[in-house]
């Protein structure tokens, strides 16, 4: 079995189903409290982040990785995984999201997409949104990394780690 064969396994294809899902849901939370009920980002990723990860560790502990042997410490590295996957995501990439929007070619993308999508918003407003779904899509991303090679990683009888 090739490696991208292993890595696009049912078990990928589970994560991205459910993933889809909760980040769909989680983020429709998201931007009705940020948009309709006008809590500030902060508050609003934050409450985002939270349901996402509840949903994530229900879904991938019973579901997505069920009956798989795993260590007996998965619940810290599930802690470490997903504070790691925050950190990254949604506290050092969001400053460089929020750069890269502030380029000229960026901004013509995003007049172009808010054009089609938006077009009746702010154009910062617009393009923070869009700063605001590219860090939860990171955070999804590094963290399916986190959770199938680290947290869920199968173990052996005679090794655990």
């Amino acid at each position: 079995m090739s490696k991208i064969s292993k890595l696009l396994d049912k078990t990928f294809w589970l994560y991205v189903g459910l993933g889809f899902l909760n980040y769909g849901i989680c983020n429709a939370i998201m931007f009705v409290l940020h948009k309709g009920f006008h809590v500030a980002t902060t508050p609003s990723l934050i409450i985002e982040f939270a349901l996402q990860t509840g949903i994530s560790f229900l879904l991938n502990r019973y579901v997505t990785f069920r009956g798989i042997p795993i260590s007996r410490y998965w619940p810290v590295k599930f802690v470490v995984s997903v504070g790691l996957s925050y950190l990254i995501a949604k506290v050092l990439l969001f400053r460089v999201y929020e750069y890269l929007v502030t380029l000229p070619f960026f901004i013509a993308i995003c007049d172009w997409v808010q054009g089609i999508a938006a077009k009746n918003s702010d154009p910062l407003d617009f393009r923070h949104s869009l700063v605001m779904l590219a860090c939860t899509f990171t955070y999804c991303v590094i963290n399916y990394i986190g959770q199938r090679y680290y947290v869920f990683k199968p173990v052996t009888q005679k090794t655990e780690g």
